[in-house]
């Protein structure tokens, strides 16, 4: 994956494009399109350290010059890192697009945030412990003058679903509202369910929407298939009300994926945000 080089991200409409010595030599004439009003959104690297002295990496995208902005905190799947949200979905120019701010973390052990004490090797451990390095997005927002702090929400995409699921029954006094997308995360032997704030004091998770495709599923062997529709069920049993889940009928569209693929997918994600953020 390409790392992120610049800080800006233009959204524009352009009809002609050309060079030449000699104009009537050689000319380049684009297509006759329309030109757009044209956007530009700053995106900024930031980082931030969490209890547990992981400096997590981050990209913090606004609207504009625009105050007190509802933020939405992205969390990416596992072997993800953050530039997943701005190369292979359209989900985060689109909740700039639409008022928010955007965060997009690179969780422990991914992309440019390392695993504590030098380590190299990612652990279960990690990904269990990956909710303080949402923890530490959350208490960086309350410095920052442009955003909310009382609108803040959590969307995850695949096991980033998981994570999102834990921050929402750990923190929910700090996170108004969260999305799961294809949340799944099983033990390799075991097949048991991972990452679902198994141990955690005082866990409520609340307020969450769950969507998932009914196609999306791994197949373990001849007679044993992993439903990703089952586990995102199992957690939205454990979670308290307002919630919904949304089961898509003939779509093995994964995590963030659903959104680009399916339209009704898109609209509830973001008609939830906005009666619930």
């Amino acid at each position: 994956m390409n790392k992120i080089l610049c800080r800006w991200i233009w959204v524009l409409a352009i009809g002609v494009a050309g060079c030449s010595d000699s104009e009537e030599e050689l000319q380049i004439v684009g297509p006759d399109l329309p030109e757009g009003e044209g956007r530009v959104y700053p995106i900024s690297a930031v980082s931030f350290t969490s209890i547990d002295s992981v400096e997590v990496s981050a990209l913090l995208g606004t609207a504009g010059d625009s105050e007190s902005l509802p933020v939405v905190i992205l969390l990416h799947d596992l072997g993800g890192n953050k530039a997943d949200w701005l190369n292979n979905t359209g989900t985060y120019v689109a909740l700039l697009e639409r008022g928010y701010a955007a965060l997009a973390i690179d969780m422990r052990g991914h992309g440019e945030t390392l695993l504590p004490d030098g380590r190299l090797t990612l652990e279960l451990i990690d990904l269990e412990r990956s909710f303080l390095d949402v923890h530490a997005a959350l208490i960086w927002l309350q410095s920052q003058s442009k955003i909310d702090i009382s609108r803040i929400a959590v969307v995850g995409s695949g096991s980033g679903g998981n994570i999102a699921y834990v921050c929402s029954g750990v923190f929910p006094e700090l996170i108004k509202t969260s999305v799961s997308l294809s949340p799944g995360l099983w033990g390799a032997a075991s097949l048991e369910p991972l990452v679902i704030g198994t141990g955690l004091e005082s866990f409520g998770p609340r307020s969450m929407l769950f969507m998932v495709g009914d196609q999306d599923q791994i197949a373990v062997s001849e007679d044993r298939i992993l439903s990703y529709k089952d586990f995102a069920s199992f957690l939205e049993e454990q979670t308290a009300e307002p919630k919904d889940l949304r089961v898509f009928t003939d779509s093995a569209d994964h995590g963030y994926a659903l959104l680009d693929n399916v339209a009704e997918a898109q609209d509830l994600f973001f008609l939830w945000l906005e009666e619930n953020l």
